[in-house]
């Protein structure tokens, strides 16, 4: 049988640390999401993203402590939305959030966040199947894979396959998010559904909610990979023809993905990927919010 280590083993003593700070107050936790994806993958990211079962308060109270612990820092807390950020004596970035359930009040809007809930329905709201496991922690360690999606399967089939036929009209900017990942980690999308879901988001009229600025960073957060996996990820974007969702007439099959990946900053992937007519390249910048000294940047073809 194929073993893995485990997330104290992965990340040192500072999950033990967490655990055994939040089991003095009750708190139950549980790493979930890309921490549990690359822990069955035998990797071993500096990031760790973990639920808690509990209301802000036990969650403030958690942050609290670690954060005055020798060595520890409390980068971020957002008590509105139950999330906050710590980062430990190993150098280790902890996001630490409230179990939630999200409702989208229309297509490609934010969603309303209620919480806290079982672990099963804060799993259940996630993008990918990959993404929609968890292993509780406590003092003694993990317990066992929670994977009530089928994450492991496809995992084992190198394969990103979206959890519901709504995820992109619910939000549209996990198509990017399924690029990216396609490209980082060498997975296939799951055709079928995908592209389902990315029809389903296209009559509900979701690309035209979504902000320009979420769209911008979803991209951007693509453009920052490395050189093969952003090659990669735009082979994708231009296979499903998902700039056009942006701004129409933005063809991504003039998109030349090594070209774009071999440029050496984030403004000159940005000059490479946009449409060369002037118009239509404004157009997209103002679609996407670009701020100003990015305007100016891409204009003067300084970056």
């Amino acid at each position: 049988m194929t073993t893995h280590p485990s997330p104290s083993a992965v990340a040192g003593e500072s999950l033990h640390v967490l655990a055994v700070e939040a089991g003095l107050l009750d708190v139950p936790l549980c790493l979930v999401g890309g921490a549990v994806r690359d822990e069955l993958l035998g990797a071993s990211p500096r990031d760790r993203d973990l639920v808690a079962e509990a209301p802000p308060p036990a969650l403030s109270r958690l942050l609290e402590r670690l954060g005055s612990r020798p060595g520890w820092r409390l980068l971020a807390w957002h008590p509105r939305f139950g999330t906050g950020t710590l980062l430990s004596d190993e150098a280790l970035r902890l996001d630490l959030a409230m179990a939630r359930r999200e409702t989208y009040p229309r297509p490609g809007v934010l969603p309303v966040v209620e919480g806290p809930v079982p672990l099963h329905v804060d799993l259940a709201r996630r993008d990918f199947t990959v993404h929609a496991m968890a292993r509780r922690l406590g003092a003694d360690g993990e317990g066992a894979l929670v994977d009530p999606h089928g994450g492991r399967r496809d995992l084992a089939l190198r394969r990103l396959a979206l959890l519901h036929p709504g995820s992109l009209a619910d939000d549209p900017t996990r198509a990017f998010r399924a690029a990216r990942y396609a490209g980082r980690l060498g997975f296939t999308i799951e055709e079928s559904g995908f592209g389902d879901a990315l029809e389903r988001s296209r009559r509900a009229g979701a690309w035209t909610n979504v902000s320009g600025d979420r769209l911008r960073r979803s991209i951007e957060e693509l453009l920052r990979e490395e050189d093969a996996a952003v090659a990669a990820a735009l082979r994708e974007i231009r296979f499903w023809g998902i700039l056009a969702d942006v701004v129409p007439g933005w063809n991504a099959a003039t998109v030349d993905p090594e070209g774009v990946a071999s440029a050496p900053t984030l403004v000159a992937r940005w000059r490479r990927l946009l449409p060369a007519a002037p118009a239509l390249r404004r157009q997209v910048a103002s679609r996407l919010a670009f701020p100003k000294r990015m305007v100016r940047a891409l204009e003067e073809g300084r970056g």
